[in-house]
This record gives C-alpha cells, sequence and structure tokens, in this order.
C-alpha cells in the first residue's frame, strides 16, 4: 500500500469526488503500489505557476484512473502554459480545478483573486480564525472532532470560495462518510493552513497589516493552547510528510 497519507488522499478517487489526486512527492514503492492498484500515474512538469504566477520547473504527480481524460486536461493547460495572459492563467486554474473534482464556485473565486493579486489562502486563514476552526481542531487535536465548517478543507493546498461553502462542505462530508478515517486527513488540513499563521506571528512583531493584527490577535488569545500548537506547528512545517504519516500511522 502506498504511504498512508496518500493511501487516504485516494478516497477522493475511489469515492467518485475526483477523476484525479495531485502529489508532489512520490516515491517509487508508492508508484509500484499505484500502479498494482489499477491507477494511472502521470508526471507533469510546470512551467508556470498559475497559483504563484511566476516561471517554474515544478513537477506534479496526478494519480487518476481515467488517464486518457487526465491527459486530454493535462494537454490543454500546456498550450495555455506558453501564453500565460491573465485570462489563460485563470483558465488553466479552472482546468485543473476541473481535473482535481473541485466546485466550480471555488475554482472560479480563486482563479479571479489570483488574476487580480490577490490572496484567497489569507481569505481562507480568517474565516478559519473567525469560525473557531483552528481553536476547536487544536482543542481536540490529537482526535479528530470536527466542526462542520472545516469540512470543506477537504484536501491541501485546496482554498474553498468560502469555508461555509455547501458544495465543498457536502464533498468532505461524502469523503468522510465513504472512509471515517479521512477525518484525519482533515484535521492535517487544518494544521497546514496554521503554519503561515505561526510564520507570520514570528516574523512580524508589529504587523502594520489588518491581516498581521488579526493573525497576531488570534494567536495571543489562545492562552494555554498557544505551547501546544506552536509544538504543533513547528513539527509539522520541519518535516511535512513525515508529520503526516506519523500521525496517521499512530491514529488513524
Amino acid at each position: 500500500m502506498p504511504n498512508p497519507s496518500l493511501s487516504l488522499e485516494l478516497t477522493r478517487i475511489d469515492a467518485g469526488v475526483s477523476n484525479c489526486i495531485q502529489t508532489v512527492f512520490l516515491s517509487k514503492n508508492d508508484l509500484n503500489d499505484l500502479k498494482r492498484m489499477g491507477y494511472s500515474v502521470i508526471p507533469y512538469r510546470w512551467l508556470f505557476d498559475p497559483i504563484t504566477l511566476t516561471q517554474t520547473d515544478r513537477i506534479s504527480f496526478y494519480v487518476c484512473r481515467d488517464g486518457v481524460k487526465a491527459l486530454s486536461i493535462l494537454k490543454k493547460i500546456e498550450t495555455l502554459e506558453k501564453n500565460p495572459t491573465p485570462n489563460n492563467v485563470k483558465k488553466m486554474i479552472m482546468l485543473e480545478g476541473r481535473l482535481l473534482g473541485y466546485p466550480k464556485c471555488c475554482i472560479s473565486s480563486f482563479s479571479q483573486k489570483k488574476v487580480r493579486g490577490e490572496t484567497p489562502e489569507k481569505d481562507v486563514i480568517m474565516d478559519c480564525i473567525n469560525y473557531g476552526i483552528f481553536a476547536e481542531v487544536l482543542e481536540s487535536f490529537p482526535d479528530p472532532n470536527l466542526p462542520e465548517k472545516s469540512y470543506s478543507l477537504f484536501t491541501m493546498n485546496f482554498y474553498p470560495c468560502k469555508v461555509d461553502c455547501k458544495r465543498a462542505i457536502d464533498i468532505g462530508l461524502k469523503l468522510v462518510e465513504f472512509n471515517p478515517k479521512f477525518r484525519y486527513k482533515i484535521v492535517l488540513n487544518v494544521l497546514n493552513l496554521l503554519i503561515p499563521v505561526f510564520d507570520i506571528y514570528e516574523r512580524f512583531k508589529q504587523p502594520k497589516t489588518d491581516f498581521g493584527k488579526a493573525v497576531h490577535s488570534f494567536v495571543d488569545s489562545l492562552g494555554d493552547l498557544k505551547r501546544k500548537a506552536e509544538s504543533i506547528v513547528n513539527e509539522f512545517r520541519s518535516d511535512p510528510l513525515g508529520f503526516e504519516i506519523r500521525y496517521l500511522k499512530r491514529y488513524a
């Protein structure tokens, strides 16, 4: 079997939510296991990153059941990469989002914000602060006692149009219904968003932006949970995949 993190992520395909999942790390053993299980694995080298809006040579691996459909979409993205105008960047994001089974409203919102130079990641973090998602997940950790809105965060590096997006929440609920252990992946997805929160808190001692001030206010409000949060974040960001695998092996 592939590593525990990848194995749980495959739930998105097995539950019929997505044709593909994406990963940037794939060991030889994982690759062999996936092929033995009947999945297609397509490596794709990005020339222009539609997330950072910069040139890149990042390689992503797309794991899927229908390799023909995935290749067709990736070829369209490859053509658009050659001329990364704002409109083409939006199309690239929409195509990849469709490939990964994201809700259309979330893909559209993300693409528009990126092209306008906004930061959708900040909006999701603020939602997690305002809805108490960070605090509830930290309080329960390592147990996966999740508030309903956190189900919208069903995979890493996916930013819903809003955390209370019904379409995104329904996907998360469907995945957990299909495989109850998927709750542990959602815990990790929430904790992953805490990493930039503490990066900002530690880097900017006297923030000047509203976002920076909100981050500082949130971290300071954690009280006794702050030390627990710092410990989790420090371990997670020092070895992200290792942290995921250790957590899932021990608790899931």
